[in-house]
C-alpha cells in the first residue's frame, strides 16, 4: 500500500504549531489569558505619624506598593521599622522575593547606613508562610534616628505577584504588633499603623487569535 500523502509543508506547520504550543499555547484561533494586577489603598486618611500602603506602579501581573509615612513631623527620633504584611488569601497574591526596596524615610547620618529586609514568615511547622511578610527597615551603625520633613515619605517598596483571578486584602501585623522604635530601641507610641485593609485584585485579561 502506499503510505498516506504528506506534504513538507504541512509537517513544518505541524512542527511550528507544537512548539507555540509548548511556549505560548497554540490554538487554531483561540484566546490566550494572562493575570493583570490592581491595588486600592484604604479608605483611611493621610495625617502626620499615620502608616499607610500605597500603589506605586503596576505592570501586568505586578503591583509595586510603598508602605509610606506622613508628616510632617521633625520631632520623632525614628530608627527601625519592624512589621508584617498580612496576605489574606496568598494563592491570589504572593511576594516577589527579594523586591524590597528601602524607602526614603530614615536618613542615614555620619557612619549610618540604610537596610531593608523583606521576607515570607515561617509556619509553626516549618516552611514557608506565604500568608505573612516580615519586614524590617533600619539604620545601621548607631548614632540618632530622624523625623519626618515632608508631607509622606517612603519607608519601603515591596512588589507582589498576582496568581489568578479574584481579590485579597493586605493589612499590616507584627509580633507583637506593628512597631516603629526609636534610637535606643523603645517603641514610638505615637506613631500609627493603617488599620483598614487595602485590597489586591487580580483579573483574567484576553489576548487575541494568534
Amino acid at each position: 500500500m502506499r503510505p498516506p500523502h504528506v506534504t513538507w509543508a504541512r509537517v513544518v506547520i505541524a512542527v511550528f504549531c507544537l512548539a507555540a504550543a509548548l511556549a505560548l499555547g497554540c490554538s487554531s484561533g483561540g484566546d490566550s489569558g494572562s493575570i493583570g494586577a490592581s491595588f486600592s489603598a484604604s479608605a483611611t486618611a493621610p495625617t502626620p505619624r499615620l502608616i499607610k500602603m500605597i500603589q506605586h506602579s503596576k505592570n501586568g501581573s505586578h503591583v509595586s506598593v510603598d508602605v509610606v509615612s506622613y508628616g510632617v513631623d521633625t520631632t520623632l527620633d525614628m530608627y527601625t521599622f519592624a512589621f508584617d504584611v498580612l496576605i489574606a488569601d496568598p494563592t491570589v497574591a504572593r511576594f516577589v522575593a527579594n523586591s524590597e526596596v528601602a524607602g526614603g524615610v530614615l536618613v542615614p547620618f555620619a557612619g549610618q547606613s540604610i537596610q531593608a529586609i523583606a521576607d515570607v514568615g515561617t509556619l509553626p511547622g516549618g516552611g514557608a508562610d506565604n500568608s505573612r511578610v516580615v519586614v524590617g527597615v533600619s539604620k545601621l551603625g548607631g548614632g540618632v534616628g530622624n523625623g519626618v520633613d515632608a508631607a509622606s515619605e517612603v519607608v519601603v517598596r515591596l512588589t507582589f505577584a498576582l496568581q489568578k483571578s479574584g481579590s485579597t486584602t493586605l493589612t499590616f501585623g507584627g509580633s507583637p504588633s506593628a512597631q516603629v522604635l526609636n534610637s535606643v530601641g523603645t517603641p514610638i507610641g505615637n506613631i500609627t499603623f493603617d488599620a483598614a485593609a487595602a485590597t489586591l485584585t487580580g483579573t483574567q485579561t484576553t489576548g487575541g487569535p494568534y
